[in-house]
């Protein structure tokens, strides 16, 4: 039979099933309905409140400045009795509101309290913040404090004399958190106010049987859940809003009661109604129905169920009916479909797991946020640069958690518009755990189906950026030693031209004239210069690697002539060489380079420790190894530094290390390092905290 038949024959159970549903939804509609009115009227009770409550804070501004700019106020300022009835005219403007003058100094010269008590007194003054802070006398504060366990809004305005402007006190106004307070909030919400003060309850305007106060049991409000305060009482929705200190600190909270018992009495009325009339007239057509629809129904039913399995996931189902009409044909499409979609399930999953690896693996830090710049996922490599969990991050706006990529605001929602990527070379971002840190960033669009996200994608290169500033300053280095050598050669020419004209002079004055003396110490200066000029030409002279014997001790001399009192001065150098015979084989300008690296290494530490009077000292002597069965020549050069901290030892040999900021290149150390381990040699560092350094260079002895 086909389905054209069941059909005619099911349209009085698809009556009675519709009546059925209709009646289920229209039952859910109005018990929804009457629920959307109670919670709009607690939300809307909740939202006046809230208002009014801000708005007492505003008015009492208000009436603060209204008060200190009257003139019987200000004139009278130093006439208590004056003053007091000057207020006492004005109660009618100040209701529940108590008032205190304050001199300049900021003690209570005067208190008018027109509410039932006040918490602000002399002894607890300082509890008023803005009091107590630095602050400019001039400018009107106001604020809700908490005082000895009492909740009450302030509002001070300074007292101004309209002629000289000169500062004649202070006028401080309060609202106590009390029952006119709640009273007050309750006539222009129509609603019950309950106050809580550091989770304690204060005063409420709802009263049981006996006039005492109620306050709820819950310890939160929760505008979804009836409350009853008294057995067989109405039943309430209640809400809340935090009241927050002049400090934004939550001191209590303001609890919001609406009556909803007539809401709710309607909303059973609507449904018994409607409950009696469909019984009535379903009951005639179910009596008859039932046994059909059974018979009808159970192939749908079956489908329905099969339906079901596959939108929860199992695509294993597989619909066994063996009619033949139109639903054992939808039978088989199901089972086809279910098949179809475990495979593309399978597939999507496999795509979403390969995908995840990429990010997950990526060595690029990736944050992922939505059209409103807020964090929907991250990758491991992103938590570890911005060293911060993702949960910290998720469902939280971008630039709120990350105040350092601000500048980076307005770009964003710049892709997110047009589409077209962003690109920072180096984006500067100073972390307090890591320091500065320079970042190569990436902002692209990814436009999926439903709202766009955009990805922000941070690589690190501060060590790249580090390590390329360091190259050019070496380039700039070797380019000085450049012009300095050819500076030392033009300058050698001169003094040999000056040397030369200084002889013939010494010839044509002679012995016995008055200015010989003064000519000889003329050359003498001119020699020595001329020799300093030829050391510092050997020193930077570009020759082949050969190797060639050497004598320490002149070594060191010679160093020590290049650097001069210019660069050691204010510095002592102690020079103690055991033997005049030790001698290396080394390349020359390669150990003098390195010999000149360790003293300028040494000066530089003595400077950096503030030193008045510094100290090098130079030792040389032999020493035989019996590890290498050979003599090795030992030369210890020590300072008077502070020594090199104990955390960063192991790094000083490292290339680019440097603790001396800009004006190093961290390339001195390493190269010493490398000129004595090509000759065979070893560096050994001795250090004495808050003492100083001792690097002891160990080359061995060359026996000509």
């Amino acid at each position: 039979m086909k389905i054209t038949a069941k059909l005619f024959l099911s349209l009085i159970f698809i009556a009675i099933l519709s009546m059925v549903i209709s009646l289920n939804f229209s039952i859910i509609s109005i018990s929804r309905r009457y629920e959307k009115m109670a919670k709009e009227e607690i939300a809307a009770a909740k939202k006046v409140a809230e208002s009014i409550f801000l708005e007492n804070l505003g008015d009492l501004v208000r009436k603060a400045l209204f008060l200190s700019e009257l003139k019987e106020i200000i004139e009278n300022t130093g006439d208590l009795d004056e003053l007091a009835m000057a207020l006492e005219f004005k109660n009618f403007f100040f209701s529940n509101i108590n008032i205190k003058i304050l001199n300049a100094t900021g003690k209570i010269v005067l208190s008018h309290d027109n509410s039932s008590n006040s918490h602000i007194a002399e002894k607890n003054l300082e509890q008023i913040t803005f009091l107590n802070k630095k602050r400019d006398p001039l400018i009107r504060e106001a604020g809700v404090f908490l005082i000895d366990g009492n909740l009450c809004m302030a509002a001070i305005s300074p007292i101004i004399d309209q002629e000289t402007f000169r500062l004649k006190g202070f006028l401080l106004l309060e609202i106590p958190f009390n029952l006119e307070f709640t009273d007050q909030i309750k006539e222009k919400s129509k609603t019950d106010i309950m106050v809580y003060v550091m989770g304690h309850p204060v005063t409420s305007t709802l009263t049981d049987n006996n006039g005492e106060m109620i306050f709820p049991r819950l310890a939160k409000a929760n505008p979804d859940e009836m409350v009853r305060f008294q057995p067989g009482g109405d039943r309430y929705l209640l809400d809340t809003f935090s009241v927050d200190d002049y400090q934004k600190k939550k001191v209590g909270e303001i609890f919001v009661a609406v009556n909803i018992e007539k809401i709710m009495a309607a909303k059973k009325v609507g449904i018994s109604s409607l409950l009696y009339t469909s019984l009535l007239i379903g009951f005639f057509v179910i009596l008859t129905s039932i046994l059909l629809g059974k018979k009808l129904t159970s192939p749908i039913v079956n489908l329905a169920q099969g339906a079901e399995a596959i939108a929860g996931g199992n695509y294993d189902i597989r619909m066994k009916l063996e009619s033949k009409d139109e639903i054992g044909e939808l039978a088989d499409v199901f089972n086809k479909m279910s098949d179809s979609l475990k495979i593309q399930r399978d597939e999507i999953r496999e795509l979403q797991q390969f995908f995840a690896k990429i990010i997950e693996h990526s060595p690029s830090a990736i944050v992922i946020g939505n059209e409103s710049a807020e964090v929907i996922t991250m990758n491991p490599a992103a938590e570890k640069l911005l060293a911060r969990p993702l949960i910290q991050f998720k469902g939280k706006p971008l630039f709120e958690c990350l105040p350092r990529f601000l500048p980076l605001r307005e770009d964003y929602f710049k892709v997110l518009l047009s589409g077209n990527p962003c690109f920072y070379d180096s984006f500067s971002v100073v972390q307090e755990e890591v320091g500065e840190k320079i970042l190569r960033l990436t902002l692209y669009k990814i436009p999926l189906p439903g709202a766009p996200a955009e990805v922000l994608q941070m690589e690190d290169i501060s060590e790249k950026f580090e390590l390329e500033e360091k190259l050019l300053h070496a380039k700039k280095l070797g380019t000085l030693g450049e012009l300095l050598s050819r500076f030392t050669h033009e300058f050698n020419n001169l003094m040999t031209s000056l040397l030369g004209h200084l002889s013939m002079l010494k010839r044509e004055v002679g012995a016995g004239h008055a200015n010989f003396e003064r000519t000889v110490l003329i050359e003498d200066v001119a020699l020595r210069a001329y020799n300093l000029g030829k050391d510092i030409l050997d020193f930077s002279k570009k020759e082949k690697m050969k190797k060639e014997s050497m004598n320490v001790g002149n070594a060191i001399e010679t160093v020590l002539n290049l650097l001069g009192k210019t660069v050691l001065k204010r510095i002592e150098v102690e020079k103690n060489y055991m033997d005049s015979t030790l001698t290396v084989l080394m390349n020359k300008e390669k150990f003098l380079l390195a010999l000149f690296n360790v003293l300028i290494n040494a000066k530089d530490a003595i400077w950096a420790a503030g030193r008045e009077k510094g100290l090098i000292g130079i030792t040389a002597d032999r020493i035989y190894i019996s590890k290498a069965k050979n003599n090795f020549i030992r030369i210890k050069i020590s300072d008077n530094g502070t020594g090199i901290e104990e955390k960063i030892i192991n790094k000083i040999f490292e290339p680019y290390f440097t603790t001396k900021g800009e004006k190093g290149t961290g390339l001195g150390l390493t190269t010493v390092k490398e000129i004595i381990e090509e000759n065979a040699g070893w560096i050994e560092i001795n250090v004495k905290k808050g003492s100083g350094t001792t690097f002891i260079l160990f080359l061995p002895e060359h026996s000509a």
